[in-house]
């Protein structure tokens, strides 16, 4: 069998994620990324984010390029769980957002697992795993001072009431809507979404917005991914909502839809991890474009409580990991491909 130079790339490349998520060990110096930093030139800050739920209120007598004393784990007296942070994502949690092996009991996990699916937000790994380590490290909590708690519904996470968690992480896109019920940080990404089909469907042919309104698309519940296609896209097929990612992949798989809309960075995943079969000459998966900001500008930041006293705390701990170059140096290990994705136009 002949393989092309860009398919052995490919298999390359998800070999190389799969060693690299194998080794607890963080690199010594991150390695070098083709995409724009997120530094304060790549994402919205507080002071410019006209994002509504995001907080520009620092902590008192803020040290330079550092945390506040009252924000210091040692001071804060609002914590679900006294002494301890309590974090919440959902269940799968897939990649790159979050690594690691289920099976596998990390030194900062309870006796007997944490019964996560796919990958487990305790070993570290993932870009989303790994910002919570570090906003945590800057606030003063160790690895072992960190639990988890699962979140089985999407959308059950920035719905009113009282929440369990300190703050949430799950790719939750900041929106107007959402923080009439939630306190949201300041971002932590910007994600682009992008259109995920099989190979052989016509829509990978599609380069602009418009002729992708001839396809049927869809997208899971409650999501930005949805939004896009109801607001951006607007097709003359009706599209199609599923419960989640997982169902909505299945749909894709079944031919029941043409596209699949997802973030960027989970069609890379769904396409080289769950849709790849490397004994045939060609891809299954094709990543057949994406949005830019101006077609749908989605911030993603983490969820609290509403008016919670932790929010601003959180702000000021993502300020350091931005400003002395750790969230950059996250984002280049777990989410940088180097893979040129064309824009719809």
């Amino acid at each position: 069998m002949t393989m092309s130079l860009p398919r052995l790339s490919v298999i390359i490349t998800v070999a190389t994620l799969v060693l690299s998520a194998c080794s607890a060990a963080p690199p010594t110096s991150p390695p070098s990324s083709g995409l724009p930093s997120l530094g304060s030139g790549a994402l919205p800050t507080a002071a410019t984010s006209d994002e509504p739920g995001t907080s520009s209120t620092p902590g008192a007598s803020q040290p330079a390029g550092g945390i506040s004393a009252a924000c210091m784990a040692t001071n804060l007296t609002d914590l679900k769980n006294e002494g301890r942070l309590t974090l919440s994502t959902d269940t799968p949690a897939f990649p790159p957002w979050w690594g690691g092996d289920p099976d596998t009991q990390y030194p900062n996990e309870p006796e007997g697992g944490s019964g996560w699916e796919t990958s487990d937000p305790y070993s570290m790994e993932g870009y989303e795993s790994a910002t919570a380590y570090a906003v945590a490290e800057a606030l003063g909590f160790g690895p072992d001072q960190v639990d988890w708690i699962q979140n089985t519904v999407f959308a059950q996470a920035f719905r009113p009431g009282r929440k369990d968690f300190d703050f949430h992480m799950a790719q939750i896109s900041i929106r107007e809507r959402r923080a009439e019920n939630v306190d949201f940080s300041d971002p932590y990404f910007q994600a682009n979404q992008a259109i995920l089909a099989l190979t052989p469907n016509e829509i990978t042919g599609a380069t602009t917005i418009e002729a992708l309104k001839e396809f049927r698309l869809g997208a899971a519940q409650g999501t930005t991914s949805f939004d896009l296609i109801e607001d951006v896209i607007a097709p003359n097929v009706e599209a199609r909502v599923l419960d989640d990612n997982a169902a909505a992949l299945q749909s894709l798989r079944n031919g029941q839809i043409d596209g699949l809309v997802v973030d960027l960075q989970t069609a890379f995943f769904m396409r080289d991890a769950q849709l790849e079969d490397f004994e045939t000459p060609d891809p299954e998966a094709t990543v057949v474009g994406q949005f830019d900001a101006s077609a749908q500008s989605d911030p993603v930041g983490m969820v609290l409580q509403l008016d919670s006293p932790l929010t601003a705390c959180v702000n000021e701990a993502l300020a350091v990991i931005s400003g002395d170059g750790t969230l950059n140096a996250i984002y280049d290990e777990w989410i940088s491909t180097g893979q040129e994705i064309p824009f719809f136009e």
